[in-house]
């Protein structure tokens, strides 16, 4: 059967009540962004999307306005890109541990899907060599998250300098979902697309702003990259709601204001996870550089059973590790309230006690 096992499962968990499985931060109440009435018109002539939205986003990315093609969500602007440049029978190479969706649809379309590592002894780094070794003379994308999902880790713009050299010299494209490293950029990590081909870049304002209702998401490619991402675009919505586009141009306006209090919410949670985590010799991880969420290792027993477990008898779950390739690990989330997750903990120690 065709869909995502990963997000099936996530969707059931949504009415446990210490939910630990979440990847991004509290909702974001509408009133923040200032809604007008004029941001619920209905009309407008904007089939690529709205100009002021589009400017806002390559001006705050670094890259050209022909650069920029509007989609719904991060997940969406993903399944673009993987529909306008591959074929069936393309080789597909995709980190590991990963996000289910990210080898899950070019699956979908026809491609075949091909790991590369990325080890916790050294921090998750993201290796060219490693990847190097697994190409094929059939690959045609690579495929990464930074933030890297589901550990946190951080690669930096040496280690995608080294990648996007490899891909140059082999015509391959390489697609970064930058979902979460919007928690960076005002520390200064730029965008891969501001590397240049073969970086295709995309972001959303759903993780790091708790703007999942709001669904707006972009691409960040070459000028014919993005021209081919809008015509696959026509094929799924002639257009992306204009609400959307403008309450995405009110947070984006107002970016700094809406994360710095939930930078400093999450940077306490990762703590309070980092002393957990040490305080139980059967857990380990690598602490997150950023972001609000971590891989965590159970060194002996069924992460599958802990949390069933946890579900059944505490009102608490983790996501557990065999979505992302590992089964003996789980992702734990940490941008919720920390009265939420301080309780969370209590009984993620009740049930490994058990």
């Amino acid at each position: 059967m065709k869909g995502s096992p990963y997000i099936a499962w996530a969707k059931s968990r949504l009415g446990i009540r210490y939910n630990l499985a979440a990847s991004g931060v509290r909702p974001c109440p509408a009133e923040l962004l200032e809604p007008t009435l004029d941001d619920f018109t209905l009309g407008g002539a904007y089939p690529e999307g709205w100009p002021p939205l589009i400017a806002r986003i390559a001006r705050r990315y670094g890259v050209a306005e022909s650069q920029v093609v509007l989609a719904h969500g991060c997940s969406m602007a993903n399944h673009l890109v993987f529909a306008a440049l591959l074929e069936p029978g393309d080789d597909v190479l995709v980190e590991q541990p990963s996000y289910e969706p990210l080898a899950a649809v070019p699956r979908y379309l026809g491609a075949v899907v091909r790991g590369f590592s990325r080890a916790p002894e050294d921090g998750w780094r993201l290796d060219a060599e490693r990847i190097a070794a697994v190409l094929t003379p059939r690959t045609r994308m690579v495929v990464l998250s930074n933030l890297h999902n589901p550990t946190g880790a951080l690669t930096g713009e040496s280690e995608l300098r080294a990648l996007g050299a490899l891909a140059a010299e082999r015509g391959i494209h390489v697609l970064v979902d930058e979902v979460y490293l919007e928690w960076l950029h005002d520390d200064g990590m730029p965008s891969a697309a501001r590397l240049g081909a073969p970086f295709i870049a995309t972001g959303s304002l759903t993780k790091a702003y708790g703007l999942d209702w709001l669904r707006a998401g972009w691409v960040l490619a070459p000028p014919d990259v993005a021209q081919r991402i809008r015509r696959v675009q026509d094929l799924f919505s002639g257009h992306i709601a204009q609400p959307t586009q403008r309450l995405a141009a009110k947070a984006l306006d107002r970016a700094s204001r809406l994360l710095a209090p939930l930078q400093a919410l999450v940077g306490r949670n990762r703590d309070l996870v980092d002393r957990f985590v040490r305080a139980h010799e059967r857990l380990s991880w690598v602490r997150p550089v950023a972001g609000a969420v971590g891989f965590v290792h159970l060194r002996d027993g069924s992460v599958d059973e802990l949390v069933e477990r946890l579900e059944t008898r505490y009102d608490t779950t983790v996501a557990p590790g065999r979505f992302f390739g590992m089964p003996t690990w789980f992702r734990i989330g940490f941008g919720m309230d920390t009265a939420v997750l301080e309780e969370g903990l209590v009984r993620l120690a009740a049930a490994l006690a058990k």
